[in-house]
């Protein structure tokens, strides 16, 4: 399930048909632009545009998006360059967290 209108739109070009053709394979049903409003035992309830839908699940995994995790260098007197999610730039991302990393490597 997913409030927006594209399952895993944040994904790289390069995971996203690959957890697409895992769906695909395991039979893995897609809800988009449907926001979750209660999980009760064996069930999770949602609402789809205007209409309640209640979905029969075994198990519920849940991701919730991400934030940033704040660091606080200021006492560190050495150069400091933050990647990943410290880095205020896309978070959970970890293309741009490799991107960031490699660039302040090279930069040494």
């Amino acid at each position: 399930m997913e409030m927006l209108d594209t399952i895993a739109s944040g994904e790289s070009g390069t995971t996203l048909p690959t957890i697409m053709a895992e769906f695909a394979e395991k039979g893995v049903r897609q809800h988009v632009n449907t926001r979750v409003t209660a999980i009760t035992e064996g069930a999770v309830v949602a609402v789809c545009g205007e209409e309640a839908v209640t979905i029969p699940c075994d198990a519920v995994v849940m991701a919730v998006g991400s934030r940033a995790v704040p660091f606080d260098a200021s006492g560190i007197t050495a150069p400091v360059t933050y990647v990943g999610d410290c880095s205020g730039e896309r978070t959970a991302d970890i293309a741009s967290a490799i991107r960031t990393a490699y660039a302040a490597a090279n930069a040494l």
